[in-house]
């Protein structure tokens, strides 16, 4: 398997970070599925979604972990039978799923001109008023983007938008930021930002409590 980084958060969280570069049919042999999971894999079309999720359960099988151990909740929230918490991302072919003790969230994501389109949609950030490089521009809105991803994720609930979510500023080439989850009644949530950068092309957030 080809597991590009065991990536150790903290002591109670880990990312494992893995490119689906096997065939299809490769993966479909070194992995077993529950009959939901032979469902899901059913429904699912795209070729490189399939390979994916074969490899998610593949880094789960080198955790120790059994079919049918990760399973979701009403709000599609990825659950293991342990009590540890999950998260799950994907871009292109590459992989990340992190296992922790506590609440997490993980996002990776392709670096792209598109987020600049995009940006007045998630980020009240305005890249036109700042005099940096194209190349850093699309580095801090992936990065921003990823840290929302991944904080949705941690915070689990589903009733909250992605403006919900407030990204405390940093320059492109920190590490670590903060958010907080606002949602629309109740209290606030605060939790911490790690980045990372995989293969140059792309960013990785985890989301933890502050």
């Amino acid at each position: 398997m080809l597991l590009l980084d065991t990536i150790n958060v903290d002591k109670n969280t880990q990312i494992y970070v893995k490119k689906s570069v096997e065939s299809l049919e490769e993966l479909q042999q070194e992995v077993s599925l529950s009959n939901e999971e032979v469902s899901r894999l059913e429904q699912i079309k795209p070729e490189t979604d399939k390979k994916n999720f074969l490899s998610v359960r593949k880094i789960l099988k080198m955790n120790g972990y059994a079919p049918g151990d990760l399973t979701y909740n009403e709000q599609g929230k990825p659950l293991l039978n342990d009590g540890k918490y999950i998260s799950i991302s994907h871009s292109r072919d590459m992989v990340a799923v992190a296992i922790s003790k506590n609440e997490v969230g993980v996002d990776i994501e392709l670096k792209q001109d598109r987020f600049i389109q995009i940006s007045p949609k998630f980020t009240p950030w305005k890249p036109e008023n700042t005099s940096l490089l194209k190349s850093s521009i699309v580095q801090k809105l992936t990065m921003i983007w990823t840290a929302k991803e991944a904080a949705y994720k941690a915070y689990g609930k589903g009733d909250i938008t992605i403006n919900q979510i407030l990204v405390k500023d940093f320059f492109p080439n920190d590490t670590k930021t903060k958010v907080k989850v606002a949602p629309s009644e109740g209290e606030g949530s605060y939790y911490r930002i790690s980045f990372m950068q995989l293969e140059d092309d792309f960013v990785l957030a985890c989301c933890l409590p502050a």
